[in-house]
């Protein structure tokens, strides 16, 4: 007892001496195996903070830093010396095969940073048992040995245990596996965990090429709930949630959801426990989805739309004025396929001045699709007076409750427009296709009264230019004949029309999602860009909707000899978009990449196809 008085006397009275540079030293095996989970640990003889790790490329961290302390004293001859190791531990696991650097670690100590020296570690095919590695010396071993602990947790099976595919599972429900072309189907895709899973190293959800696709339901942050399977408990929570429209026919398949997730385990007992990692990949099984194609008489406008719609249309006032501006407005409800639906057709007439429409979703995801209202809003101006018709209109869709198409029709709408209080204008000079007014801008008109003129009348069949006045207006009728052939025969082949407006279109789209780079709407910013490259290949290789998949514009490019790299650009602009909701957040300067990939692409192809 007088030995350990003035032993901890003297630690009270201890001068402590800390040298004037720290130095990191590194603790780690020679070799482990691929994938091996293995410890790595960093000391210096300083209080230390802030420890960053770098160059980690070759090496997965599963845990860290762990941080503990471990004093040293000696007295020799009266004279007594302490020091203070701080160690910084990391658990690892090698990505591939081969010698590496191990990571190193820099630490700021004493108002200076330190760096680690470099340590290599060789990486293996197979496990290796590192018997003489460092191991951690729990003080309360004894004492949990003798109070029934089972002893170290060094003297029992301390490897983690097999995480089975029963432990933890993904699955994808469908709301229905058969279902009409163009009919929604809710895609729902749930883990189950009975273990504790703590983080997924890698997720790829089904491509659903066959389907037009929505994202309904993309938490932030799993909210966990249990359920019974099997008699067994799971905590379940949705990972996604898509609404699905079949764009083609028969028998379709929905790939596989495969993800890789880090199941945190104890290992050990009592004092000595800890925790260790596992990786575990999943994936569902594919589903399969029976599609029927619709009935092949259908009404001559029908344009895809399936489900059940009102159309309505208004008009912000029955009488206005010449030059103001009037409001169209155009009501689609119901139920159904909305984001599939185009605008209704109408005649306006050539009178008016006509403004691209707004276009305004009021629509929200039910069990039977999207449910809400389409709105069309245009803005046009009336240039001259008199009393308008837009003709008919009408909107037909497939009706799922009667499985028949339906047709609605709507009326003539009428608009008298008159002429303003201090409008003197005269528009009856002219036939009306021939001048336009704008705003108060007018034109003056050659004066046709007594202008005192002398009549020197020659008859035009006495002159010399009499011939030609008989064979230029033949001339001129047979080259109108042959050109408003060619313009009809042209127009008559859709494909054709749409492959010259293909690139036109989709500089519309794109200049969209560059607007959205602009307001940082990220998920708009990828929808606009897959429908422009969607498109424009549907269009500009004559290429139906129904049939419109990656391999079928692969196989046409292939046809169109257009370079590899152009066709493997084009598909992984795609997958890169599709993909962006499962990776990380996108910067804005990445999001400008993309833009500039998307462009490029339709640049080259609209070059090297004719």
């Amino acid at each position: 007892m007088k030995k350990l008085f003035i032993l901890l006397t003297g630690l009270f009275f201890i001068q402590f001496s800390y040298s004037q540079n720290a130095d990191i030293s590194i603790s780690s095996p020679a070799k482990v195996g691929i994938g091996q989970r293995f410890t790595v640990q960093y000391s210096i003889n300083q209080q230390g903070s802030d420890p960053q790790l770098k160059n980690i490329s070759n090496f997965s961290v599963l845990n860290g830093p762990n941080v503990s302390t471990s004093t040293n004293v000696q007295m020799i001859n009266g004279s007594v010396t302490q020091s203070v190791t701080y160690s910084y531990s990391y658990t690892l696991s090698a990505n591939a095969i081969g010698t590496f650097n191990l990571p190193t670690i820099s630490i700021n100590a004493g108002g200076k940073t330190y760096t680690s020296k470099n340590k290599t570690i060789e990486v293996q095919k197979d496990a290796v048992q590192n018997n003489n590695s460092r191991q951690s010396v729990d003080p309360f071993e004894e004492l949990d040995r003798m109070f029934g602990g089972g002893g170290s947790a060094t003297q029992q099976n301390v490897q983690p245990k097999d995480v089975s595919n029963e432990d933890i599972f993904v699955r994808v429900f469908l709301s229905k596996t058969e279902a009409y072309k163009g009919e929604p189907i809710i895609v729902t895709i749930k883990i189950f965990t009975a273990v504790d899973l703590a983080a997924f190293d890698d997720v790829k959800m089904p491509a659903f090429d066959s389907f037009y696709a929505q994202e309904i339901e993309s938490p932030q942050q799993l909210q966990f709930t249990r359920e019974t399977v099997n008699n067994k408990l799971y905590n379940t929570a949705v990972l996604k949630k898509y609404i699905l429209y079949p764009r083609v026919f028969g028998k379709v398949t929905i790939e596989k959801c495969k993800i890789d997730c880090q199941v945190r385990q104890v290992v050990g007992r009592g004092w000595s426990s800890r925790y260790e990692y596992v990786k575990k990949s999943i994936s569902s099984a594919e589903s399969e989805i029976t599609v029927k194609n619709l009935p092949e008489k259908h009404p001559a406008n029908y344009d895809g739309a399936v489900g059940n719609f009102l159309l309505k249309i208004e008009k912000s006032a029955d009488t206005i004025t010449v030059n103001e501006p009037l409001t169209i407005k155009i009501t689609l409800s119901g139920t159904g396929n909305f984001n599939m639906v185009n605008l209704p057709k109408i005649n306006f007439p050539d009178e008016f001045e006509i403004y691209d429409p707004e276009i305004i979703n009021n629509t929200s995801v039910g069990i039977n699709g999207l449910t809400g209202s389409k709105i069309w809003e245009y803005t046009i101006i009336p240039r001259y007076p008199g009393n308008f018709k837009f003709g008919k209109m009408n909107f037909s869709f497939f009706n799922l409750s009667s499985l028949t198409y339906q047709t609605q029709n709507i009326d003539d709408l009428k608009i008298f427009v008159k002429k303003g209080l201090n409008d003197n204008n005269d528009y009856s000079f002219s036939p009306q296709h021939d001048v336009k007014f704008i705003g108060n801008e007018t034109i003056k008109f050659i004066k046709n009264n007594s202008l005192n003129l002398s009549q020197n009348y020659y008859p035009l069949i006495f002159t010399n230019y009499f011939p030609l006045f008989l064979i230029f207006p033949l001339i001129i009728f047979v080259v109108f004949v042959i050109l408003l052939r060619k313009k009809i025969k042209e127009n008559s082949d859709i494909s054709k029309v749409k492959a010259k407006k293909a690139n036109k279109i989709s500089k519309k789209r794109l200049k969209k999602a560059n607007q959205f780079i602009k307001e940082n709407k990220k998920s708009e910013f990828y929808k606009e860009i897959i429908s422009a490259l969607w498109g424009y290949a549907s269009d500009k290789l004559n290429i139906p909707t129904a049939e419109l998949t990656k391999q079928k514009i692969i196989s046409e490019l292939q046809n169109k000899n257009i370079d590899e790299n152009i066709i493997n650009n084009f598909i992984n602009v795609i997958d890169k978009c599709e993909y962006a909701h499962f990776a990380p957040d996108y910067q804005e300067n990445e999001l400008s990449f993309i833009f500039s990939e998307a462009s490029n692409i339709i640049e080259e192809l609209e070059q090297k196809i004719k």
